[in-house]
């Protein structure tokens, strides 16, 4: 038997055949040679001796097994890069780098904050080597982490070697950062992400990550997944139980706690609308007709009849503005006006709906909503007004 070969001095590789321990392996017939001299007389070996003799072999052939898979005589390859993770794993994040091409990096998640321990090593093995010659090998192992016993990710890590020093090439491949909100939280650790510039990358080593820990609770994640394992390029979303070579950046929803809160900012903003229409975004101005004019009477204002509501599952988040608000149903306020037309003035009751397309609810990173007008979709205005009786 053969097993991953340790490499000696600068790299080599050599194989030890443990088949050979304890009997000859079996070969062809010999070709029959002369004829063999009288036999000698050996000394009468006892049982027991016979006994203690094949003891020593089983030993010896179990301390060189011992000997070839101990973790103190690993491949070179495989020791870096059992040593890379296990200083991860413990937090060491410049023990970490030093075994890899990328010591000097950094980035924001490149901290011992940004490591969650709750992983552990589940397979190290060398699965390939080649010699390069002038003291130089290139070696690949097979690596896999592990949290319980379901979620398993696994890497083959490329490893240079030049006279009996190991390295891990490309330990931390650059991932585009997509952040949830206005920023992306690993393990409590922020990194801010705008998405009118350039993209944003980053760098993690391996283990475990949970996407904004301190969610607050009006909002959650959709279809509950917030957690992933890392290892090289490989992604486990662990919820999904889904393996990618691109961050499965969980998407934040609104829920029905915090539709309720969305749902108080609203009335909260129309009720500011009653008592001063002119603040942004609010929508009672009279729309604009050649024929008649319209306005208030004196000392009327105008009064919230039907609120308009929404739903948490029709709010989506967009960068830069918040969740954008929709309803199936309008809203509406009426108000005391005077209407000149045809140079005479009449007193009537009006009727304006307004819809909150085009609002948003901005959120402030704890749990509160307020209301912001948004794009120039949204009409700050009565799209009509209808005369009712009083």
């Amino acid at each position: 038997m053969s097993d991953s070969a340790s490499p000696q001095r600068w790299g080599e590789e050599h194989m030890i055949d443990l088949g050979a321990v304890g009997g000859p392996a079996a070969t062809a017939a010999p070709d029959p040679g002369p004829a063999p001299s009288p036999a000698r007389r050996f000394p009468r070996i006892h049982n027991a001796a016979l006994a203690y003799a094949a003891i020593a072999i089983a030993l010896a052939a179990a301390v060189v097994t011992v000997v070839k898979w101990s973790p103190l005589h690993r491949p070179l390859a495989e020791a870096a890069v059992a040593d890379f993770l296990e200083a991860v794993h413990e937090g060491d994040v410049e023990a970490a780098l030093a075994l890899t091409d990328q010591a000097d990096a950094e980035g924001a998640f490149l901290v011992p904050e940004a490591l969650d321990s709750r992983w552990e090593i589940r397979r190290l093995a060398q699965v390939a080597y080649e010699d390069l010659g002038d003291g130089k090998a290139g070696a690949q192992v097979y690596a896999e982490i592990a949290v319980g016993d379901e979620s398993v990710v696994g890497h083959r890590y490329q490893v240079a070697i030049d006279r009996g020093e190991a390295q891990i090439v490309d330990a931390m491949p650059e991932s585009e950062a997509w952040g949830s909100l206005e920023y992306l939280d690993l393990n409590g650790v922020r990194q801010q992400i705008d998405l009118t510039g350039a993209p944003t990358y980053i760098l993690l080593l391996p283990g475990y990550y949970e996407f904004y820990p301190d969610l607050p609770p009006v909002l959650d994640f959709e279809g509950g997944g917030g957690s992933m394992l890392v290892l090289g390029d490989e992604f486990l979303a662990i919820e999904d139980g889904f393996i990618d070579t691109w961050m499965p950046t969980p998407w934040i929803i609104v829920n029905e706690e915090g539709e309720d809160q969305v749902n108080a900012a609203l009335r909260e903003f129309y009720d500011a609308c009653e008592l001063d229409p002119a603040i942004e975004g609010c929508p009672f101005g009279f729309p604009e007709d050649p024929e008649r004019d319209v306005a208030l009477a004196p000392g009327a204002h105008w009064q919230v009849t039907a609120y308009p509501e929404v739903r948490a599952e029709r709010l989506w988040y967009e960068h830069g503005a918040g969740f954008g608000l929709e309803s199936s149903l309008p809203g509406e306020a009426r108000a005391q006006v005077e209407i000149t037309e045809d140079g005479e003035t009449r007193s009537a009751l009006v009727s304006c709906p307004f819809w909150v397309y085009g609002l948003y609810a901005a959120f402030d990173g704890e749990a509160a909503f307020s209301i912001d007008p948004g794009t120039d979709m949204y009409q700050d205005g009565c799209r009509s007004i209808v005369e009712v009786e009083d």
